[in-house]
């Protein structure tokens, strides 16, 4: 159950993302955590490039695009936490994130995960 919740969130957060999350995701028993932790933090800093970019490109004003880059960089923040067990400390901004995205029906991923204590 937690692995398809997983799942849906880098599903979320896969897009304008190069590489594979989710599938990093589907087969978490051939990668390591060590490496789902490497491709997390590479989807939060492409995603946080792309934010910026378009902030920039915008003449530094926060346009629909540059919220949603920004919105799937706090989810991979989330995601990462989660896998580090810190993930009540980024609960609230997912919420956030989510909301942003226009995916406030799935706020109960986010919770249920943080009830939970391993990843």
């Amino acid at each position: 159950m937690v692995k398809n919740k997983l799942i849906r969130l880098a599903e979320l957060v896969q897009e304008d993302f190069s590489e594979n999350l989710v599938a990093a995701f589907k087969s978490a028993e051939k990668t390591s955590l060590a490496q789902r932790l490497a491709i997390t933090g590479l989807a939060i800093t492409s995603h946080q490039k792309h934010s910026e970019s378009l902030w920039l490109k915008a003449g530094k004003k926060r346009t629909p695009q540059e919220r949603k880059a920004a919105a799937r960089a706090e989810l991979a923040a989330f995601i990462f936490a989660y896998l580090t067990g810190d993930a009540r400390e980024y609960a609230e901004s997912a919420i956030a994130a989510l909301r942003a995205l226009g995916r406030q029906s799935e706020d109960e991923l986010v919770k249920s995960l943080c009830r939970r204590r391993t990843p």
